[in-house]
């Protein structure tokens, strides 16, 4: 029995080996180099592909890429730069011109370090999940995904310097100081993540605005304002992030306040947000210089604040001091918008109107969706589309007027009796006319009356008279 083992074990090492050293000396002499510039030109030519006509693609650039344990690898020194858009009107959350009067730079988002790595457990139950870990913006972000199959998704963040975010202090227009941290798990109901469930939980630390040195639209530099921590949490529901908690905690010189939620889509980029954000400075840094005076309004002053003269922020102004932004739009291209008022559904706030066919759903028939915002209904009172049109206006009754009428045709004149003959009144219109037939044909008239008979030169005859029209008359009206 053992002889059997040894000469079987014998021949099990020399595969066993071979395979060994394939694995071994192929993931050492693995050419990675090669790799990275196939990663490079595969992301370069599906960026040409999806760019809009006439925009300038994304662009990746990664210094080295090695691997990583067994199933990973790593890359150092990754860039991704975002061109500037051409539009030299571009606009900051503030109205004002992003970067002042100098041209946009183009945003660029590095990655110090980062490895992903393929899960061994999970390949032996037919799964495909990877980790992940990143050194960014001077913390870091590591979580866990899957990959074609079902799972959750986790995140987390650690020490993220939001003054190190570019596009975020390019969106806002103004520097930020603070600390981010938080984490996010999203599991997905039927393996889908538009009908995903989990909850979001961040904070950040020592939150500031501002420099003294950047300018607000390019009109003054104002000293750096603290909000202090700001909390923000979220509970998701059927695909649904709605925020249930967004407020600054203990910031004494700007208060911070806002609600909304974000439509999770995949990919995750097209996630779509619909937030309601609102701010307002302190009375008593309002008040805190010449310069926080000249540009917010002097605290208890009705002069207007040279902040207030731009339209946008104007339209942004709201009746409690607070100024309110909606921000909305694919988490990838968000956008901001003035809004005055509290978020639709909020306490106190107006509902948004529901439109039938539209907003409702109730009708069968197709309507086109409205695009006055992103997310939610339109406030903007519209005809009802599904209603059918109005019918149309009787015409008015003719007009009974005699002047309109067109004249009666003139009555036919009665025949006249020649010269000489007298017909006495009140006899037949046959009879007339048997009295005036001689006269019409020509022949002498006669004297006799009605009653007389015939004169005794005129022969009698068995054949009654045939009644003659006299020449002009109409027959039918005779008769």
């Amino acid at each position: 029995m053992n002889e059997r083992l040894l000469r079987v074990g014998k021949l099990l090492v020399y595969p066993a080996f071979y395979l060994f050293a394939l694995a071994f000396f192929g993931y050492l002499t693995f050419p990675f180099d090669r790799l990275k510039d196939r990663v490079i030109a595969e992301f370069d030519e599906a960026q040409r592909k999806g760019a809009a006509p006439g925009a300038a693609p994304m662009r990746l650039e990664i210094d080295k890429l090695t691997s990583y344990w067994f199933t990973g690898a790593e890359v150092k020194g990754l860039r991704l730069i975002v061109p500037a858009a051409k539009d030299s009107g571009a606009r900051d959350a503030f109205g004002g011109a992003s970067g002042g009067d100098k041209p946009s730079a183009d945003t660029v988002l590095a990655v110090d370090e980062a490895h992903v790595r393929v899960r061994m457990l999970p390949l032996l139950i037919g799964r495909v999940r990877v980790d992940f870990w990143a050194s960014v913006f001077g913390g870091a972000v590591k979580g866990s995904v899957p990959v074609g199959s079902g799972g959750s998704v986790e995140l987390a963040l650690e020490g993220v310097e939001l003054a190190k975010v570019d596009p975020v202090v390019k969106g806002l227009g103004l520097p930020l100081h603070g600390t981010l941290s938080g984490q996010l798990e999203l599991v997905p109901t039927e393996g889908k993540f538009n009908k995903a469930s989990g909850s979001l939980d961040l904070k950040i630390a020592d939150l500031g605005v501002g420099d003294g040195k950047t300018k607000i639209q390019g009109l003054l530099a104002i000293p750096e304002a603290k909000l202090g921590d700001v909390i923000i949490s979220a509970e998701a529901k059927d695909g649904v992030l709605k925020l249930t908690k967004f407020a600054s905690s203990t910031g004494r010189d700007l208060e911070l306040a806002g609600d909304g939620k974000i439509a999770v889509r995949e990919p995750a980029t097209e996630s779509t947000a619909d937030l309601y954000v609102r701010f307002k400075f302190a009375d008593s840094y309002r008040g805190k210089n010449d310069t926080t005076k000249a540009l917010l309004g002097t605290p208890g002053s009705s002069a207007p604040a040279m902040l207030d003269l731009d339209a946008k922020v104007k339209r942004a102004k709201r009746a409690d001091g607070f100024y309110g932004w909606h921000v909305y739009g694919p988490l990838s291209k968000l956008k901001f918008d003035p809004y005055a008022q509290d978020a639709p559904g909020a306490a106190g706030g107006p509902a948004p109107k529901v439109r039938k066919g539209i907003d409702s759903g109730s009708s069968t028939s197709p309507t086109k969706p409205s695009v006055a915002l992103p997310l939610g209904a339109s406030q903007a009172n519209r005809a009802d589309p599904a209603s059918p049109p109005p019918p149309p206006s009787p015409p008015p009754p003719p007009v009974d007027d005699p002047g309109l009428r067109a004249p009666p045709p003139p009555p036919s004149p009665a025949p006249s009796p020649p010269p000489g003959v007298v017909l006495p009144p009140g006899m037949p219109i046959v009879e007339r006319m048997n009295v005036l037939a001689p006269s019409t044909a020509g022949g002498p008239p006669s004297t006799a009356g009605a009653g007389d008979s015939p004169s005794a030169g005129t022969p009698p005859s068995d054949q009654p008279t045939e009644a003659t029209p006299p020449s002009g008359a109409d027959p039918t009206t005779a008769e």
